[in-house]
């Protein structure tokens, strides 16, 4: 069984299936915080992943930030 890290695509489609409203368990981040803005969340997920992927190694603690930029915030 050949396995591959998740692509970009995959990370999206994750992110879009995840229900609204729920609480923020365990990661302590909102459902809607993710989905506010799938493309900028999938790709920082999947920079996060490939990097999990390729060390073999999982962050035991970290954070992940979005930066607001001026100009429309949905790009």
């Amino acid at each position: 069984m050949t396995v591959t890290p998740p692509t970009t695509e995959e990370i999206r489609m994750a992110i879009t299936q995840i229900r609204s409203g729920k609480s923020a368990v365990p990661d302590n981040i909102p459902p809607n915080a993710l989905k506010s803005q799938i493309e900028a969340t999938a790709n920082m997920l999947h920079v996060l992943s490939m990097k999990i992927w390729e060390e073999e190694q999982v962050l035991t603690e970290g954070h992940v930030s979005k930066i607001s930029k001026k100009g429309d915030l949905s790009k």
